[in-house]
C-alpha cells in the first residue's frame, strides 16, 4: 500500500467520521478500549460488598421501625391521658346479646387539637 493511498484512506475515513459514519473497525477498537477501561472487581469483593450493603439496609430499617414504634407508644399514651374512655352497653332484645360500644371523650373540657397538614 502506497503512502498516498494510506493518506487518502485516512482522509476519507476522517471525512466520513465527521458526518457520523462509523466503520466496523472503529466499533471493534472502541469495544476493546471499553473492555480495557472497565474496572476489574473480584467475585469475593462483590459478594462482600453486597452483604455489607444488605446488612446496613437491614440495620437502618430496624432502627426506623424501633423509632416508629416508640413514637406510636408515646402518641397512644398521650391520647389515653387526654381522653376518657366511655363504655356504653345495651341489650339487643331480638338476639338477647349485650352490645358494648367504646367511646373516647376529651378530659377536663379539652378539645381535640388537629395539627395542620403542611403541604409543599
Amino acid at each position: 500500500m502506497s503512502d498516498e493511498q494510506h493518506q487518502q484512506d485516512r482522509y476519507g475515513s476522517r471525512l466520513a467520521g465527521m458526518f457520523g459514519y462509523v466503520t466496523p473497525d472503529d466499533q471493534a477498537r472502541w469495544a476493546q478500549q471499553r473492555a480495557q477501561n472497565t474496572p476489574r472487581v473480584s467475585a469475593i469483593r462483590q459478594a462482600a460488598q453486597s452483604s455489607v450493603d444488605s446488612a446496613l439496609e437491614f440495620a437502618s430499617m430496624n432502627v426506623h421501625a424501633r423509632l416508629d414504634a416508640a413514637h406510636r407508644v408515646v402518641a397512644q399514651r398521650e391520647f389515653e391521658e387526654s381522653h376518657a374512655r366511655v363504655i356504653g352497653t345495651r341489650r339487643d332484645p331480638a338476639t338477647r346479646s349485650i352490645i358494648e360500644t367504646v367511646d373516647y371523650e376529651p378530659r377536663r373540657g379539652q378539645t381535640a387539637v388537629i395539627e395542620p397538614d403542611w403541604e409543599i
